[in-house]
């Protein structure tokens, strides 16, 4: 099966042994030397004398290793002699390279895409520099960034006072509504006669019929799966169903300043129950709990014709098949649970807080935060978040969105020049307000653009943990707790949803396991930091 996502990575069990096992040093011990005479602390270019960065990270398939052939790079080095050698890696690999390089000492002068616990963990043994003092300095795109968005400056703040990495940010408001949507095929719904679902139980219905009928009309009623999902997954698992029963699919929230740990609460348990009435009567795909991302898109853009009636994702437009994306055109809307509920989760902003990580091995931090600054220029970080390819500069000033090549997705139109999120930037509203929207595919209501947002907002609860970085002791104590409790619940959720245990006569006996398992204890390390996080932000 499948791990689980949890609010602090999976990894902070396997990085701390890394760390464990790697020679401390003091911060302010680490990183360059005085700052060269070869440096400028301002204008072109960065460095009299070329300098070349080893930069190591992931890289998405769509857009290739060699990044600096990518428009956006050409864009960001140019002028500057700071050249980059990229040591890049699949996204399957990079946990693994990852760890390894760490464990070696072997480090690069920066490492990309890090998860939380990963910074400050590093940042307190002296392998990640402080950052802060050459962020004032250095780094006027991005100071004012954080000055406009102080969300993102507390998010990178590490308990201890120091920056350790920077962030790709994305504070568009429209962000803040989950990507996590259903997507219906609104052709097999006319098909069966039906109108757009409401209610779960007319879902339910629609599923049947899908289930029962030759939908895609191969003359095999057997090979329509009539709803589709990866069980665990933030983008395409089944958060959106949670809010039909009165929660949402964290692993923790915060009700009226109170921490509450989501799988033991009773509205989890309906929500368990719904799913598995769907799985077990083959209206939810049998191989929920074993797909992978890759063989997930496989299914949905297989054929000539969709074969799949509904799935969780952020749009069609960027994960299926061109010839019948549109199929599925506007998602739905909460669906009303039995009770009444019809929530949805209002997010925390897109935010990756350890981006970009300067190692103590690096003898240029200074040009480092110069030339990474570039990136957060307004212009540039437009172009990294929308890709140079997908929008044009229109003559009222607002950027229009291209239409893809054929031959293109959306989605591989927009990272073909770009690493997307995979490097930093920092978006605004104030550029999202720049986007002319309005070229989007007629008669689609999509997550991109605003008006999906308002229409979602009502709906919307802030009961969400919000992103911090928690202590060095608190990851560690996190880590004594996480793995064996994320593993317990997601081995039950699995027996109750494929039916093989009945999720009533476990319950009580489940909830009394992991309290022995020290659920108490994992959860008010949450509030404690949950506490100090109100404490420092008001």
């Amino acid at each position: 099966m499948k791990s689980y996502k949890g609010i602090v990575s999976a990894s902070v069990l396997t990085f701390s042994l890394v760390l464990s096992g790697c020679s401390s040093s003091n911060p302010e011990e680490s990183g360059a030397e005085a700052v060269s005479s070869n440096f400028n602390e301002s204008g072109l270019p960065i460095v009299e004398e070329d300098i070349t960065l080893e930069i190591a990270g992931k890289y998405d398939a769509r857009t290739g290793s060699d990044w600096n052939e990518l428009e956006t790079f050409k864009e960001i080095n140019e002028g500057t002699n700071v050249n980059i050698d990229w040591k890049l890696s699949p996204g399957s690999d990079w946990t693994q390279k990852r760890n390894l390089m760490i464990a070696s000492g072997d480090l690069p002068d920066v490492i990309l895409k890090l998860s939380p616990s990963d910074v400050v963990m590093g940042g307190s043994q002296g392998i990640f520099i402080p950052l802060e003092d050459m962020i004032d300095k250095y780094a006027p795109n991005l100071t004012a960034f954080l000055d406009e968005n102080p969300e993102v400056r507390d998010a990178i703040t590490a308990p201890d006072g120091h920056i350790y990495s920077l962030p790709m940010a994305n504070m568009s408001k429209f962000k803040r509504s989950s990507g996590n949507t259903l997507w219906i095929n609104e052709k097999w719904l006319e098909k069966i006669g039906m109108d757009m679902p409401e209610t779960t139980d007319e879902f339910y219905e629609a599923l049947q019929a899908f289930k029962e009928q030759d939908m895609n009309g191969n003359g095999d009623p057997n090979d329509e799966i009539p709803l589709s999902g990866i069980y665990g997954d933030s983008l395409h698992g089944f958060n959106f169903l949670f809010g039909s029963f009165g929660t949402i699919d964290e692993t923790f929230l915060v009700k009226g300043d109170k921490v509450e740990f989501v799988r033991t609460s009773p509205e989890y348990k309906e929500v368990i129950k719904y799913l598995s009435s769907l799985y077990q009567n083959g209206l939810l795909d049998q191989e929920t709990f074993t797909l992978e991302g890759s063989a997930f898109l496989s299914k949905l853009a297989a054929g000539d014709k969709a074969n799949v009636g509904a799935f969780f994702g952020w749009s069609p437009d960027q994960i299926t098949n061109p010839d019948y994306k549109w199929d599925y055109k506007s998602p739905i809307h909460a669906l009303k649970g039995p009770e009444g509920h019809q929530v949805r989760g209002y997010l925390n902003p897109q935010l990756d807080q350890a981006t970009f990580a300067i190692t103590k091995g690096n003898q240029h931090p200074e040009a480092t935060i110069r030339w990474v600054d570039r990136a957060y220029d307004p212009d540039m970080s437009f172009k990294l978040r929308q890709g140079p390819n997908r929008v044009e500069k229109l003559d009222n000033g607002k950027y229009g969105i291209v239409d893809p090549p054929e031959g293109f997705t959306a989605g591989e139109w927009r990272v073909k020049e770009t690493p997307y999120n995979s490097f930093v930037y920092g978006f605004s509203q104030k550029m999202r307000e720049q986007m002319d929207l309005s070229n989007l595919k007629p008669g689609v209501l999509d997550p991109d653009k605003d008006e999906w947002f308002d229409l979602q907002e009502p709906k919307l609860k802030n009961w969400i943990y919000p992103q911090i970085l928690f202590t060095k002791q608190q990851y560690d104590d996190i880590t004594r707790y996480q793995t064996d409790i994320m593993a317990y619940t997601d081995e039950m959720a699995a027996k109750w949803i494929t039916g093989t245990a009945d999720v009533e006569a476990d319950w009580e006996k489940y909830v009394e396991n992991l309290k022995k398992m020290g659920l108490d204890d994992f959860t008010q390390i949450y509030q404690d930091g949950y506490d100090t996080y109100q404490e420092n932000t008001q």
